[in-house]
């Protein structure tokens, strides 16, 4: 089970550790894996007080759920870990391995990042039939714009490709987890007219003025996938093709962009999405929710994906209406409020001024 961008201090959100709660008893994962922005790192609830204490109760709250039901995870972290109010990776990093079942690790001090690390999963005869890559995407320039991994972690990963295949008389099988997407994500969708159905307007680079929607020539378009912002990647590409050279990264899953969730295959490689799982941050109504993958044990790349959101659940309760309201609908960044303030809508407006701001005062 993939759980993307909880994003919440010690004041956690009980709506979103229900969800969790929810879904891993309906999956029953024997692996979880959180795709970064676990923590609010500019959450003012991070400053009242020992901050350390602070994220180690914000980090228990989400784990909670796991260490109760007895469930192995492994994490990366994301843009807003460490983030102003918050501690370091490192700091974060011995939090949680002081919870049981945590199987990460840091697999090379010499690389850029932190928690950069490999798991191999092995099958019922003692071989190992898949591999999971863990990457950290790094902090974001001072621009605000993404940054791509670095040729540090290619390279530790290219060493880590060979060091397996020598191991195993092949290569692997392997999946990525990271948590900001690569620049191919792109290859999925279409541009549409505006007002299609399923739209969202591009805003930057070679799409701005223009509209995205998947394209169901590579990716299911269902009721449960969706577009709802433009994917925020790093300008630069390579770590695809990096991947991509001996056919042993089947699939690439990513977070960060909240109401955000689809998956479809480019190169041969299936590449997707999981929303955002948090209540106290903005997201994408009730279909908050999590991603599961089912993998057969004699053909991995063989794997079927399907999420579960708090809309599965008709009592669901989603906690304080006041901020549902306002993570649901006030824009998400400073893309989406431009727009707003230009034509004088005047709540969205108030609430675009304010900008990431507003998530300081809802904690």
């Amino acid at each position: 089970m993939q759980i993307a961008d909880i994003q919440d201090t010690n004041k956690t959100s009980k709506a979103t550790v229900e969800l969790i709660s929810r879904a891993l008893d309906k999956a029953k994962p024997d692996l979880v894996v959180f795709t970064g922005d676990q923590i609010k790192g500019y959450g003012v609830n991070l400053l009242l007080g020992d901050r350390k204490k602070n994220v180690a109760a914000a980090i228990s709250n989400i784990l909670k759920p796991l260490e109760e039901r007895n469930i192995p995870f492994t994490f990366v972290f994301g843009n807003h870990d460490d983030t102003s109010f918050s501690i370091s990776k490192q700091e974060q990093y011995e939090i949680y391995k002081s919870h049981k079942n945590c199987l990460a690790f840091n697999a090379d001090d010499g690389i850029e990042g932190y928690c950069n690390h490999n798991l191999p999963v092995y099958g019922s005869d003692g071989k190992m039939k898949l591999n999971l890559y863990m990457l950290d995407s790094l902090s974001m320039n001072i621009d605000n714009s993404c940054p791509p991994v670095s040729d540090s972690q290619l390279e530790w990963y290219r060493k880590t490709r060979e060091e397996l295949k020598n191991d195993n008389g092949g290569y692997v099988p392997s999946m990525l987890f990271q948590h900001i997407p690569v620049p191919e994500i792109y290859n999925l969708l279409m541009t549409v007219k505006k007002g299609t159905p399923g739209s969202t307007p591009g805003y930057r680079g070679e799409y701005k003025g223009k509209f995205l929607a998947l394209n169901p020539e590579y990716c299911a378009v269902d009721g449960r996938s969706f577009l709802g912002e433009r994917p925020c990647t790093p300008y630069v590409k390579g770590q695809f093709d990096v991947m991509s050279e001996k056919g042993d990264v089947f699939a690439m899953f990513f977070g960060h962009d909240h109401n955000n969730s689809f998956a479809g295959s480019y190169k041969g490689i299936k590449m997707g999405y999981c929303q955002g799982c948090g209540f106290n941050i903005y997201g994408p109504a009730d279909r908050r929710g999590v991603r599961v993958f089912d993998i057969p044990e004699e053909n991995p790349k063989d794997f079927t994906t399907y999420t579960i959101t708090a809309r599965d659940y008709p009592d669901f309760d989603k906690g304080n209406k006041l901020k549902y309201i306002i993570y649901t609908y006030a824009p998400s960044s400073l893309d989406m409020a431009k727009p707003l303030i230009a034509k004088g809508v005047a709540v969205l407006a108030a609430l675009a001024a304010a900008g990431v701001g507003l998530y300081f005062l809802l904690g």
